[in-house]
């Protein structure tokens, strides 16, 4: 297993310099644009300011979802508006669906993603991403993931094509460090395989050099390595906050900076906001300034006695609902929303020992 995945590490490291960096505008987070936590979360690899994780968190870095001690649910949607006059299609989506399984032995994650946007100022096309990961916990403190994707391309704009590549992924949470309560680092290699490059969609250098408007481009870009630190700086009993910042190096050619704020109310509503500095996209006048927000609730919910979810020990769940907003680029903005479903209560008590004798 590990000469495989060697050797897999070194093909990658090959083929990153054998393709010149000019992904479509949007391609390098074509996996991270279809719910309202991917899109305020700053891209992050430690989970954001203040720790939170969907099924989807793995498109950032699988070992994020190895605490997860419950069955989730995770359904999202996101809807494109182009305002550009020349553009003949005014409107894109994205949707996702993720289940998350835990085990004795590790946390499983299933993730299906659809993206159709084919706007001049984001010209990804449309796809059908397909993801799988396994994580586990190592001590309290460590985690490790890997996942699996494939993805299917197709449109008029883009012509077809596929990818099928693979991420590993580590997490530390070193604690509390002086004022700064839950430190803690992350990171993760991505995009080890094939990922598209029969396409004749538009890069971004086409921007200031239209001779790049239709060559081919392999995207996103192959062993993107992202690493992040994340930690909560203010920590009340009723008032968090939160920050992170991710740096990533999509195919060795880019340099991208993620950075989040978080603030959290009584674990009940958490206001999340991110900005993305893309060196290559802002090179070329392919990239908006404005940072990302959202907003979510937590709220309770009981079970009728009897029910299906009763009768699995469900009585009691948490759902979360999401709203955000973020203009991609200078004329496209997505709206997201979704619902994330925590079935049962998350088991923070620890067990009991009684020894013989004792009562």
């Amino acid at each position: 297993m590990k000469k495989i995945l060697g050797v897999l590490f070194a093909s990658s490291l090959i083929c990153a310099g054998l393709f010149a960096y000019n992904p479509p505008a949007g391609g390098q987070n074509v996996l991270r644009l279809t719910e309202p936590q991917l899109i305020t979360g700053a891209h992050s690899a430690c989970g954001g300011g203040i720790f939170g994780v969907t099924p989807a968190s793995i498109v950032n870095n699988p070992a994020l979802t190895a605490w997860e001690q419950r069955i989730t649910l995770d359904a999202a949607g996101t809807a494109f508006v182009s305002t550009n006059s020349d553009d003949d299609h005014k409107l894109g989506g994205a949707i996702s669906g993720g289940l998350l399984i835990p085990s004795r032995w590790c946390v499983s994650t299933l993730l299906f993603q659809g993206v159709w946007t084919e706007f001049i100022d984001m010209p990804v096309g449309n796809s059908l991403n397909f993801t799988g990961g396994v994580s586990k916990d190592i001590t309290d403190q460590v985690s490790v993931g890997i996942s699996g994707n494939f993805g299917l391309l197709y449109g008029d704009a883009t012509k077809s094509d596929w990818s099928a590549s693979g991420a590993l992924g580590a997490y530390y949470n070193f604690g509390d460090l002086g004022p700064v309560s839950d430190l803690r680092f992350g990171v993760s290699i991505n995009n080890l395989g094939k990922v598209f490059t029969n396409t004749e969609t538009i890069g971004i250098k086409s921007a200031k050099d239209e001779d790049y408007g239709t060559k081919p481009d392999a995207w996103p870009g192959i062993c993107t390595i992202r690493t992040g630190v994340a930690a909560v700086f203010i920590k009340q009993q009723d008032f968090n906050l939160g920050a992170s910042l991710d740096l990533s190096y999509p195919g060795f050619q880019n340099v991208v900076v993620d950075t989040g704020l978080q603030f959290q109310f009584r674990d009940f509503l958490k206001v999340s906001s991110s900005w993305e500095l893309d060196a290559r996209e802002f090179a070329y006048d392919a990239k908006n300034i404005l940072p990302s927000v959202g907003v979510s609730f937590k709220f309770l919910f009981k079970s009728k006695e009897g029910s299906y979810l009763a009768r699995k020990g469900w009585a009691e769940s948490e759902m979360t609902v999401s709203g955000a907003w973020k203009q991609m680029y200078k004329n496209v903005n997505a709206v997201s929303g979704g619902v994330l479903m925590n079935l049962g209560l998350e088991d923070r008590k620890a067990p009991e020992v009684i020894l013989w004798g004792e009562e």
